[in-house]
């Protein structure tokens, strides 16, 4: 994975985040899209997931348990609102993980629009996240965050592909 482009714009409150990776847009997508795989990469390091409910259609929920290294459990909800296979997935981020903010940092209470697109290099592949209506300072915890997954997938989809 070559290296993040992050801009976090706390003004219009999102992140664009993209990402290179030596697999082809189908495997990324179904790295999305399959709760077992899903389970494997989704959170920063450190942060274990259990994805307890995945009705991927628009309309249809997503509900994440996250077991953060000291024990805490935290829970995030999403509704998917397009999916085009391998193309692009659209869900909303109904509640988002709000567990261990650091000082300042206030809870990100309004749903966050997440739109990821799969992008063909002929060989390898790209992500492009976009994540809106962040609130100050929360942009930069989730752009961590990202990062975070992002390195666990490559390592998933590595490890899938071998």
């Amino acid at each position: 994975m070559s290296e993040a482009a992050a801009t976090a714009a706390t003004a219009t409150r999102s992140v664009a985040l993209r990402y290179r990776f030596d697999a082809t847009v189908e495997a990324l997508f179904d790295a999305w899209t399959d709760p077992q795989m899903l389970g494997e990469w989704w959170g920063p390091e450190g942060v274990r997931t259990k994805v307890l409910k995945l009705d991927l259609r628009p309309g249809g929920e997503v509900l994440f348990e996250m077991t953060f290294e000291d024990g805490t459990v935290s829970h995030m909800t999403g509704t998917y609102r397009e999916i085009d296979r391998p193309r692009r997935l659209v869900l909303v981020i109904t509640e988002n993980c709000n567990t261990g903010l650091p000082p300042g940092i206030e809870p990100q209470i309004a749903p966050t629009p997440v739109t990821v697109d799969f992008i063909d290099h002929g060989g390898t592949a790209e992500i492009v996240i976009q994540q809106e209506g962040l609130q100050p300072g929360y942009a930069e915890l989730v752009s961590w965050g990202w990062g975070g997954g992002m390195a666990k997938l490559k390592a998933a989809v590595q490890q899938r592909a071998s």
